[in-house]
Formats: C-alpha cells, sequence, structure tokens
C-alpha cells in the first residue's frame, strides 16, 4: 500500500493540478464556457493562496515522524494543502460536469472526485504528514472558496 499512496498522494500537488487545470481552463475558454473555466481556476488559485495564509497563521507543527515514505513538507502541517487543492479541483470540477453534461455522466463525475479527495486526505495520514484535523479541514477551506467562488461568478462582468 505504501507504493499506491505515494502514488495517490500526487494528485493533491501543484505539479499535477496546475497543468490539468490550465488545460481544462482552455478547453472551457475554448468552447464559450468563461464561467466555467473562472470557477475551476479561481477556485484553486484562491484555495491555495488561502492555505497558505491559514498555514502562516496557525503554524502547527508537522506529526513527530521519523521514518517517512515521502519527505517531510517544509510548511506548516494545518491545513493540508495537498487535500485542499485536491477538494478544491475536484469539488469545481464537480459543480462544472453538472453544467454541462448529462446528469448521469455528472453523477459519474462527482463520484469519482469525492473518491479522489477522499484517497489524497488519507494519503496525507497515511503518510504520516498530517493529522486528521489537517486533512479535514483542508477539505471544509476547499469547499467553503468553491462555494464563494460560485456565488460571486454572477457578479463579474
Amino acid at each position: 500500500m505504501d507504493l499506491f499512496f505515494v502514488t495517490i498522494t500526487r494528485l493533491g500537488s501543484l505539479y499535477i493540478l496546475l497543468p490539468l487545470s490550465a488545460v481544462l481552463c482552455l478547453l472551457l475558454l475554448w468552447s464559450g464556457k468563461s464561467e466555467q473555466a473562472v470557477l475551476i481556476g479561481g477556485s484553486l488559485l484562491m484555495t491555495i493562496i488561502s492555505v497558505h495564509a491559514v498555514k502562516l497563521m496557525f503554524r502547527r507543527p508537522r506529526p513527530p515522524i521519523t521514518e517517512l515514505l515521502v519527505a517531510m513538507p517544509s510548511d506548516w502541517s494545518f491545513p493540508s494543502a495537498h487535500t485542499a487543492q485536491a477538494a478544491a479541483f475536484f469539488l469545481s470540477v464537480t459543480v462544472v460536469a453538472f453544467q454541462v453534461l448529462q446528469p448521469v455522466r455528472a453523477i459519474h463525475v462527482a463520484l469519482l472526485s469525492l473518491l479522489l479527495v477522499a484517497i489524497v486526505g488519507y494519503s496525507r495520514i497515511y503518510l504520516q504528514v498530517h493529522y486528521v484535523f489537517d486533512v479535514l479541514a483542508g477539505m471544509v477551506l476547499a469547499a467553503l472558496i468553491v462555494w464563494a467562488v460560485r456565488l460571486m461568478l454572477p457578479l463579474l462582468p
């Protein structure tokens, strides 16, 4: 299971999410769905900024583990950035799926997204680089940001 969680945790990494988000946003813009592109890109960007601001506010140390499967991140533990970023991306993709896809396909996207966010979150705990509350806080923070961005979209020109 070690290799699986070392691999799956990368789905919360910006090395994966930024290019994936950029490609998806470009495809949405190209197809005339600029509001959906702003939702995905804006949610991820606001989550990145917010999660690191919260880390600096709380400055919670990481779990005191000596034998790790991955390098211990150098920033603070609370909230989990990997989990928040994955949640923001996959939740915003789910919202867009319900706007542009048939309901059955959108439900499939939603279930897959939920599974991926849960597995990324669990991987951070399994790899012992976060506490459970860090992961839950990352999920909640991302959900609030996606919700706020969605509410603000009609106000944009």
